[in-house]
């Protein structure tokens, strides 16, 4: 059994909007690289194992060798590291609402909607940027709007879709925003289609549009039994901007599919998760995969899931072991098993838990939050 970790992060209450989305992680430091502050960061040995508490859990990410927590505070939230040995350090507060974080470099980066005049008459997206060691050496503030936050965090919110090339990509009030963490510039792309996902995958942003006339043309006809209809779609890709059509990514998928479709496995995935689905990747182009949910049954506990940065899923099969899916050598949708402890992450029959999970090339990292205590978070960092 690991040891309890000495860091319990309590740092206030609050409810705040949090979805934990896709980034892009690279290696090195940019404090380093750039000639920022640096800190002194303890290695972690190359194997390690230990579990934290995590009061009022915002988001997780898996880091170099550490993991960073998002808890509220106050008017805004506090932003931690946790070490290999389960120890948090304090980072930086932060104010706002709406806060979603991604990996970065080593480091992390933490979007939110802040106020950005005297009396919070106006409010503005803000990005911070954190190194390896907990240093800030980036910040940018945009798209400002007439305005405060509104009170216990439930106005507009600001998604936070990626790290793309050194380039924090944004969702704010139907706009896509592109901010350029090296120059501080900002850039507004054209947006997707109406109510349109984008998938932040390895080599870019991309988006599923419906492009047959019959999809539009009045009234779905969608039968009781088998398939239905098909409907062309495409890929499309942004590329300065605007959404170019990927050449050859084009198929057709039925009503069904394409109402479940969502940015899944490093892939854009169409269908639910028990039953089989379309894939699809620039390294793949589409394919088949299974589903990554067993057929819910009266036998077995509930699978609970959580979404991690570079669009991996996570699905708890059973006590102790996490299955993760990921873009792999096989093109999305692969996957692999990861042993967790099992008198932590299981999933008994009554009330279910909330899975958050994260994973990077050296750190797995997760919490479980049960229905009894849900504001207390129960953590586990290890090696990979």
């Amino acid at each position: 059994m690991t040891r309890r970790g000495a860091g319990r992060l309590a740092l206030g209450t609050g409810a705040l909007v949090v979805a934990l989305v896709a980034g892009c992680t690279g290696s090195g430091s940019p404090a380093d690289e750039r000639g920022g502050e640096k800190r002194a960061v303890a290695e972690a040995p190359n194997e390690f194992t230990s579990t934290f508490d995590v009061e009022s859990l915002i988001g997780l990410v898996a880091g170099d060798g550490q993991a960073w927590v998002l808890t509220p505070d106050g008017s805004g939230a506090a932003l931690s590291r946790i070490d290999h040995t389960g120890a948090s350090t304090d980072v930086v507060r932060l104010p706002g609402q709406s806060f979603e974080l991604a990996p970065y470099r080593g480091g992390v980066v933490v979007t939110r909607r802040a106020c950005a005049a005297e009396d919070c008459e106006e409010t503005a997206v803000e990005v911070s940027v954190v190194d390896r060691g907990g240093a800030t050496f980036a910040e940018g503030q945009f798209a400002r709007e007439f305005g405060g936050l509104v009170s216990g965090g439930e106005g507009p919110g600001v998604e936070l879709i990626g790290v793309q090339d050194d380039v924090v990509w944004v969702r704010n009030a139907g706009q896509l925003i592109g901010y350029d963490i090296t120059t501080g510039g900002t850039t507004v792309a054209e947006a997707a289609e109406p109510g349109g996902q984008v998938c932040a995958l390895a080599d870019g942003l991309y988006t599923l549009v419906v492009v047959d006339e019959d999809y539009f043309a009045g009234e779905l006809f969608i039968p009781a039994e088998g398939p239905g209809p098909v409907y062309d779609v495409e890929i499309r890709r942004l590329v300065d901007g605007a959404w170019a059509p990927v050449p050859d990514a084009g198929r057709g998928l039925t009503y069904d599919e394409l109402y479940g479709w969502t940015c899944r496995g490093g892939g854009v995935h169409a269908g639910g998760g028990t039953a089989p689905g379309p894939v699809w990747s620039a390294a793949s182009g589409w394919v088949e995969r299974g589903p990554y949910l067993r057929y819910p049954d009266l036998a077995t506990a509930p699978e609970p899931i959580a979404y991690g940065s570079a669009e991996q899923l996570f699905v708890l099969e059973s006590a102790g072991v996490i299955r993760r899916w990921f873009a792999g050598p096989d093109g999305p949708m692969s996957s692999e098993v990861l042993e967790v402890p099992a008198d932590l992450f299981v999933q008994h029959y009554g009330p279910g838990i909330h899975l958050t999970f994260d994973a990077s090339a050296t750190v797995i990292t997760g919490c479980v939050q049960k229905q009894e205590t849900w504001s207390e978070a129960q953590c586990y960092i290890g090696s990979r």
